[in-house]
């Protein structure tokens, strides 16, 4: 059904991929952030004229919105008391407020990328990468498909690229975790998927490497506190969150073949950028400050092949690691001591595999429902 309509959709996101790509080769990095931030009105234009298939949250979630914003702010305050997540009613009112229902889509691929772009700008800066493989770390984040994820299902992806935010900042920049805190807190109340990933990060502080045993007990502390707070502020929220992740978990309501197998490639080489990786922090030191983060990365991703029985949670959180392997491939990328560990051509590899997640996600996944008009 609208074959046509989705064919020529799919052309246009895939021609905008490889003029973006091919601009970033081109003028390097001194207009990465000029292209990037092109890029990202682009895709939040691509959602605005999104048309949803009925089967997509969205299609589901506009008349939702319709009711949040003809709320009084006394009735929302109280729907938002009596919700597991009242930022996302008070996002969804908000927006509502407009009556223009594109803008849903177009605010949260607006918000989404430009978190990610963040990330992609500042690793491949501070890696110092060429400018084609500046390009080749963008189309191996955009090969995944994302942007149907993001678009229809608005909460989760919208809170998931704050929290990568957040962990690239604290992890690799250095930024203190305090000034994050009640960011993480207010981003857990989008959905309980979020929520989920908040608990993993702040879990992670265990296992977390400090420069001082003044600053492990610190992040120990803040462990402790967040965990306080959220029991005795917000404990229907969050239990009521916690029991709706359990659900997600343990009952598997909707599988889809084809976005597994996307998922499952890229999961593979994901750990092959994480074991590389591994290897050249024993050769060159951890120079690029990621030594965390690649911890945190391989802690994720052996919870991702524990829950990878469950479709839903499995499919978000390849989305969430992908966005924070793009250091580590940055960093890899960068090195010139990678051909030590790996035999063969890496960045070839990267691209093939990449080119393969996108055939695959234009002809097989999520991104085929992309449709931005009717004949």
């Amino acid at each position: 059904m609208y074959l046509i309509e989705r064919l020529i959709s799919l052309f246009i996101y895939v021609s905008v991929l490889i003029i973006i790509c091919f601009l970033i080769s081109r003028l390097g990095r001194k207009y990465l952030g000029k292209i990037l931030s092109i890029y990202v009105f682009l895709l939040a234009t691509m959602a605005f004229f999104f048309i949803p298939p009925s089967g997509a949250d969205l299609y589901r979630l506009i008349p939702i919105m319709h009711i949040f914003a003809n709320l009084s702010f006394s009735e929302l305050w109280q729907s938002m008391l009596h919700s597991t997540n009242p930022v996302y009613l008070l996002y969804m009112n908000l927006i509502g407020r407009t009556k223009i229902d594109g803008l849903l889509p177009a605010i949260t691929a607006l918000l989404f990328y430009k978190n990610v772009f963040y990330i992609l700008k500042k690793s491949v800066i501070r890696s110092k990468v060429t400018a084609h493989d500046s390009a080749l770390v963008l189309f191996f984040f955009m090969s995944i498909g994302a942007l149907i994820e993001v678009i229809s299902g608005i909460r989760t992806m919208l809170g998931f690229s704050f929290i990568a935010v957040f962990i690239y900042k604290e992890m690799v920049e250095g930024k203190s975790i305090y000034k994050n805190v009640l960011w993480y807190i207010v981003v857990s109340l989008l959905h309980p998927a979020v929520f989920a990933l908040t608990v993993i990060r702040f879990t992670y502080l265990l296992f977390e490497k400090s420069s001082t045993k003044y600053k492990q007990f610190s992040k120990l502390l803040i462990m402790i506190c967040s965990a306080g707070i959220l029991f005795f502020f917000g404990k229907e929220y969050f239990m009521a969150s916690f029991e709706k992740g359990k659900h997600y978990i343990m009952s598997d309501s909707y599988s889809y073949f084809w976005e597994y197998v996307i998922g499952g490639i890229c999961l593979l080489l994901i750990l092959n950028i994480e074991f590389i990786t591994s290897k050249l922090i024993k050769i060159e030191g951890d120079t690029g400050s990621i030594q965390n983060l690649l911890g945190f990365c391989k802690f994720l991703s052996v919870i991702l092949i524990i829950i990878s029985i469950e479709y839903n949670t499995f499919h978000r959180f390849v989305i969430f690691l992908t966005i924070m392997a793009i250091p580590l491939l940055a960093n890899i990328l960068k090195s010139s001591n990678y051909k030590k560990v790996v035999k063969i051509n890496f960045k070839q590899l990267v691209f093939i595999i990449s080119f393969i997640l996108l055939l695959l996600a234009t002809s097989r996944g999520n991104l085929t429902s992309l449709k931005f008009f009717i004949l």
